[in-house]
């Protein structure tokens, strides 16, 4: 895990990005859906988990404090549109320790498509910051 504004790599986003279809189409969720009702999670989430934390999208440090950042974003979507990497950092940090505390909430906010809205922002950064890569 990095540390809050360590620069995320080409590499970083291409491994996250690798989730674009299984989050759109929630099939992480719906091919593991007697797993996660038991647990709140499965391999294949953890696995996923697994991508986010190696690839430095979770950032190493007191999470609690952007739980308002995370809350505001989750009940206004479109706040994403104009977030930055940082931002979707912190979101990406809160939610991934909140599964810790209470499993389930990764799966929840995938099955809602928010995290498919967070990753389509995360598309987008892409494309602006590493333009030539991105094609």
């Amino acid at each position: 895990m990095n540390k809050e504004g360590e620069a995320l790599t080409a590499g970083n986003f291409d491994a996250a990005l690798e989730y674009m279809d299984v989050l759109e189409s929630k099939s992480i969720i719906s091919e593991n859906a007697g797993e996660i009702a038991k647990s709140g999670s499965c391999e294949a989430l953890n696995d996923f988990l697994r991508v986010l934390y190696y690839n430095n999208w979770l950032i190493n440090t007191r999470w609690q404090d952007w739980t308002g950042i995370a809350e505001t974003h989750l009940g206004h979507p479109e706040l994403l549109e104009e977030a930055d990497v940082e931002t979707i950092r912190k979101i990406l940090t809160v939610h991934v320790r909140i599964d810790r505390l209470f499993p389930g909430d990764i799966a929840d906010i995938i099955s809602k498509g928010y995290m498919f809205a967070i990753f389509k922002r995360i598309k987008e950064l892409y494309r602006e910051q590493y333009p030539a890569d991105s094609e």
